[in-house]
């Protein structure tokens, strides 16, 4: 009888054929199956996913589209409001030059129709309480008048203060004339010893811009500059035989610098 055969002498072939049969390793229909599954849900899903991106890619060309539409036409409005803008500041200019022309035209007409007079000399008390006799019986003669021209002085008065106590104080007195016969500027007379001034009775917007030039007038004085204030409101200086005009103090302060 013979012995059984040790785990040692097992033949490679019997290792061979018993891998082979093991069910371990081998593969069967059913994995090759499910891989196929996976590649095919795997390959739908890369389907879908592109079709996803193709559909953002839509959707974010559209977005500029109307982003670019709406940036055109926004840029659009704001260059029609540009212009209108534009064209309602030269409308404004223009208005603004005009009215400014228009109001100094209105405040030449006032002034050239103001017939009124401030007289500065006579001593207190000399009118005799009628001063529009006195005047119509004075002023020819200052204003050296052809003989039988008319004064018409529609009314006359001293002015609301009340009378200095020294009788030789001189008095203001305002009148107003029909038509002035002479030339409307500050003038000085003399009449017996006293010396009368009469001065134009301009309106206040007018007095103001003559009133400007009060410095600089004293200082054209301290320096023996011969000037003359015209109307409306004109310094004209005269200086090393030239003649300049000038309508704003601050030229005359840069001219005596």
């Amino acid at each position: 009888k013979s012995a059984p055969a040790s785990p040692a002498s097992v033949t490679s072939e019997e290792t061979a054929e018993s891998v082979a049969n093991s069910p371990v390793d081998k593969p069967t229909m059913s994995s090759f199956d499910s891989l196929a599954a996976d590649i095919k849900n795997n390959h739908t899903l890369l389907i879908q996913l592109t079709s996803g991106i193709s559909e953002v890619k839509i959707a974010i060309q559209g977005l500029q589209d109307k982003l670019g539409a709406r940036v055109m036409e926004a840029e659009n409005r704001i260059s029609k409001i540009e212009d209108r803008e534009l064209g309602t500041e030269q409308d404004c200019k223009y208005l603004k030059q005009h009215l400014t022309t228009a109001l100094e035209r209105i405040e030449d007409l006032e002034n050239r129709s103001r017939n009124n007079l401030r007289i500065l000399g006579f001593p207190e008390g000399v009118e005799e309480g009628n001063p529009v006799k006195f005047l119509q019986e004075i002023l020819p003669e200052l204003l050296d008048l052809e003989e039988g021209q008319i004064l018409e002085i529609e009314r006359a008065h001293r002015t609301l203060a009340p009378p200095p106590y020294a009788r030789t104080a001189p008095m203001h007195i305002y009148c107003e004339i029909s038509t002035l016969p002479y030339k409307r500027a500050a003038s000085s007379f003399r009449w017996k010893d006293h010396r009368i001034s009469l001065f134009p009775d301009w309106s206040r917007d007018l007095q103001q811009k003559k009133q400007r030039f009060w410095e600089v007038r004293r200082s054209l004085r301290e320096k023996n500059i011969k000037y003359g204030l015209f109307y409306p409101a004109i310094l004209k200086v005269t200086h090393n035989g030239e003649t300049l005009s000038f309508t704003d103090p601050g030229e005359v302060k840069k001219f005596l610098a």
